[in-house]
């Protein structure tokens, strides 16, 4: 029955045509077409397609080594931060140790400055009390001077010459 149905002349339904000759036709053309594609299409098509996988290969190598660079960089930038941190920190603990040392030193120098102007003033005090001592006798003399002579002078009787002195010391004593 599949026969007849080829052999006829008349559309031998939906999907056949009505002599059986264009099918086998149809087929050798479709064959020969494909060969052809397969003969000359195919090699460029899997040229192409060989260099987009070469192509797609030698990104991704490239992109794996510009990764591994990338991280090498990022490991020297880590380092360097290490490096950064740890010299921030000893310039600090310098200049801690400076201020220290400076603080030391001016501590010294004003303890030494308040120990010089001590002594200064200690000096200054004894020269001036050594002038006013000085003075003192000197006033003394001259008073003592004076009075002898207003003894010598008036020849004094006792009471008077008790009197005279009661009167230097008083006078003495209020300089």
């Amino acid at each position: 029955m599949t026969l007849l149905v080829f052999a006829s002349e008349e559309p031998n339904g939906y999907f056949l045509p009505g002599s059986i000759n264009e099918f086998w036709w149809g087929t050798i053309a479709f064959g020969l077409l494909v060969a052809v594609f397969v003969w000359k299409g195919l090699p460029p098509l899997a040229r192409l397609m060989k260099a987009r996988t070469e192509r797609i290969v030698g990104e991704i190598r490239g992109a794996e080594e510009e990764r591994a660079s990338a991280e090498a960089e990022l490991e020297e930038v880590r380092r360097r931060l290490g490096e950064a941190a740890a010299e921030s920190e000893r310039i600090v603990a310098e200049a801690a140790e400076r201020a220290a040392r400076l603080e030391a030193d001016l501590l010294e120098r004003a303890r030494a400055e308040i120990a010089e102007t001590k002594e200064r003033a200690r000096i200054e005090i004894e020269t001036s009390k050594e002038q006013a001592l000085a003075d003192l006798r000197a006033e003394i003399a001259a008073q003592a001077a004076v009075a002898a002579d207003a003894v010598v002078r008036a020849n004094l009787d006792e009471a008077a010459q008790h009197e005279l002195i009661a009167d230097y010391i008083a006078r003495v004593g209020a300089t």
